[in-house]
């Protein structure tokens, strides 16, 4: 069951890093008037937010998990690695809740404005931080399994 919610979970993390760095390209190109307004700049940062959104729901499943592991003691590895895994746990919910909280402002500043240029910028804003911590975060989780 864990495994199957990781894989989902590792999924949707993709799905949610493509999307946002698409809402990035297309307010870059949108900024430098390049791209015109369409129902996609408003559509994709509703989906990327509903993915984060069901990151969050899996990712609050895995961390109830890893947290219940460690409380019995069933996870036994050295010291320093439970110490450093407990610290990635919390940082790693905490770093994506705020991830989540940037791409809902981005996702409702970009349904209710009615100017191209400023949903653009709102979305290379929002949508920018969303994609730029969701990259960190997977690039964090890669060197910590990794060593």
């Amino acid at each position: 069951m864990r495994e199957l919610v990781l894989i989902l979970h590792i999924i949707t993390s993709l799905l949610a890093c493509f999307i946002t760095g698409t809402i990035l390209v297309r307010a870059i190109g949108g900024l430098a008037n390049r791209l015109q307004l369409n129902k996609l700049d408003v559509k994709l940062p509703f989906v990327a937010t509903l993915l984060l959104y069901l990151q969050f729901v899996l990712g609050t499943f895995l961390f109830v998990m890893y947290m219940l592991e460690f409380g019995s003691g069933e996870v036994t590895i050295y010291a320093k690695q439970v110490v450093k895994g407990r610290f990635w746990a919390v940082e790693h919910f905490i770093l994506m809740v705020f991830t989540l909280v940037m791409s809902h402002i981005g996702w409702v500043f970009a349904k209710s404005n009615h100017t191209p240029r400023l949903i653009f910028k709102k979305n290379f804003l929002y949508f920018g931080i969303a994609c730029a911590m969701i990259l960190i975060s997977m690039a964090m989780n890669i060197v910590r399994y990794a060593m």
